[in-house]
């Protein structure tokens, strides 16, 4: 299949590149569109995929569709489609715009369209993304091939959550989306404490990084229950459950749900 990429900034050029190096398909059949034409043309240069003129040239090529430009640009380039297509837009889409309902896609184009509603997340760049997919007009039987190759698409940057009500994309917003500036406050504060420790800031960056990295490892290889490795580390009497303790007292776990509670707020 032909793969077309409205835009190739952070996100959609992640899956680019990881699409390219899993294979998951060839840099010929993938076509770019940015309005800034040197991203597409750098990616064209590093990895060898086709660089397009416009929204349309890459649309009329493409089998699939990739949205992956800013939310509030969703609508000039469905509206851009509705001029060339009309209703009869039988392409599929697939959308990476945060916030953006399946509904503005079907109000634009009408409500036969195929498309697939995903909500990849940062870590998509590196390879260790987990991303959320709910598929419109999809049959489960039908387009079974279809449905694999999307999937395939999107387990080259990670892994897949597939959701069968499109509401629980917008919940996995605080679960995934936004749960990385978590983590990043919780490695930053770990480092402070390395450093007011005694250790170098770098060192303290690196070993923090690390010990989440290597943790989250760990639980997904051996699929493990969190509360299983958190025991194994706390020795009766030891310095882990002091930690532990501490954490308790100051709220960290009620933090973490309230500030996922208010993300939630936020999308609805």
């Amino acid at each position: 299949m032909k793969i077309a990429f409205l835009g190739a900034g952070n996100m959609g050029g992640g899956i680019i590149k990881a699409i390219i190096r899993t294979e998951a398909a060839s840099a010929s059949d993938i076509y770019i569109y940015d309005k800034l034409s040197k991203v597409s043309e750098a990616m064209a240069d590093k990895y060898q995929v086709n660089c397009c003129d416009n929204e349309n040239q890459a649309i009329e090529i493409a089998d699939i569709i990739f949205i992956a430009v800013k939310p509030g640009v969703v609508p000039e380039i469905l509206t851009t489609i509705k001029k060339t297509y009309g209703n009869k837009f039988e392409k599929m889409i697939i959308s990476i715009a945060a916030g953006v309902a399946v509904r503005t896609f079907t109000d634009i184009l009408g409500s036969n369209i195929k498309m697939v509603r995903s909500i990849p997340n940062l870590p998509a760049i590196v390879g260790e993304g987990i991303t959320g997919l709910y598929f419109y007009n999809f049959d489960i039987t039908k387009d079974a091939e279809e449905i694999a190759y999307v999937n395939g698409i999107f387990t080259s940057v990670g892994k897949v959550v597939t959701v069968d009500k499109e509401k629980m994309i917008d919940e996995m917003i605080a679960v995934t989306s936004s749960s990385p500036a978590y983590v990043c406050m919780m490695i930053e504060a770990m480092a402070d404490g390395a450093v007011r420790a005694g250790f170098p800031r770098q060192q303290a960056y690196l070993m923090a990084q690390q010990a989440v990295l290597g943790t989250a490892k760990l639980l997904l290889e051996n699929q493990m229950h969190p509360a299983i490795l958190k025991d194994s580390v706390c020795s009766p009497g030891g310095t882990t459950i002091e930690a532990v303790a501490s954490l308790e007292k100051s709220g960290f776990r009620s933090a973490i749900l309230e500030a996922m509670d208010a993300c939630a707020k936020k999308i609805r």
